[in-house]
């Protein structure tokens, strides 16, 4: 896998390259790109792990060679060519974008027979959703809001989980894919989200669990201590729970 990706990010410098050596138009350059240079990408894409750091590069050779392609100085803002349309930019093709088209072409053709393949695809994501203590892929969405894509990059599933959350597209999506095992009770996962969505946004402005005043939340010290302590009691209890055939969460009356 490492030398596919480098033979991506090679053909896009080399594409890069050849935009500055040939006297075209700015649009003529960015389709000269767009086949040379995102095409070795995208063919790949929905089978190759790609890390945050990784994408942050590609997406670096992109955007230089979309400067390029406009003749532009190579200091100007990278917004012009990120941003979409409605917020006049360019929205050039960028991997983030190009990654989850690909994904989401590669399951909807997994996923169009009544064959091996969808029955691979289905025990999979019932392995990933098992995983993240999810009931439907539309959780698994929402789930993944909490967590950074080098974690969220298992597999096919919770990458295309990841990717439509961070880019809200999830609204989108095809019927048949959005309905995948719709569930009948609330899951683990959505249940406990709220505490834990708490605890990443204190986490996001430098609070912690020792050196941050818990009145300062608004919350009493036990619930302040069960935000950093309940997650793993989660991770180790929803196993022993699901054994004694407790399939969803339940409401406990509180213990003095």
């Amino acid at each position: 896998m490492s030398a596919t990706r480098e033979v991506v990010r090679e053909k896009a410098r080399v594409a890069n390259d050849l935009i500055k050596t040939r006297p075209l138009t700015p649009e003529l350059s960015a389709k000269l790109f767009a086949q040379k240079g995102i095409g070795a990408f995208r063919f790949s894409a929905a089978l190759i792990e790609w890390s945050q750091s990784e994408l942050e590069d590609l997406q670096k050779i992109w955007v230089q060679a979309y400067k390029n392609a406009w003749h532009v100085p190579w200091s100007s803002a990278n917004s012009l060519y990120t941003f979409p349309t409605a917020e006049g930019g360019h929205e050039r093709p960028l991997p983030s974008r190009v990654l989850t088209q690909a994904l989401l072409q590669h399951v909807d053709q997994c996923m169009r027979h009544e064959d091996v393949v969808k029955t691979n695809m289905l025990a999979q994501l019932a392995r990933t959703l098992t995983e993240w203590h999810c009931n439907s892929f539309i959780e698994l969405i929402d789930e993944m809001e909490l967590w950074d894509w080098n974690i969220a990059n298992k597999d096919c599933w919770s990458r295309l989980a990841k990717l439509l959350n961070s880019q809200k597209v999830s609204g989108k999506m095809d019927k048949k894919l959005a309905s995948l095992l719709v569930p009948e009770k609330m899951s683990w996962a959505t249940a406990t989200r709220s505490i834990r969505k708490c605890k990443t946004r204190i986490e996001k402005i430098g609070g912690w669990r020792v050196d941050t005043e818990p009145t300062a939340w608004g919350l009493d010290v036990q619930v302040w201590n069960l935000l950093w302590t309940g997650e793993e009691a989660m991770k180790k209890g929803i196993p022993s729970q699901k054994e004694q055939g407790s399939k969803a969460p339940k409401i406990y009356q509180r213990q003095p």
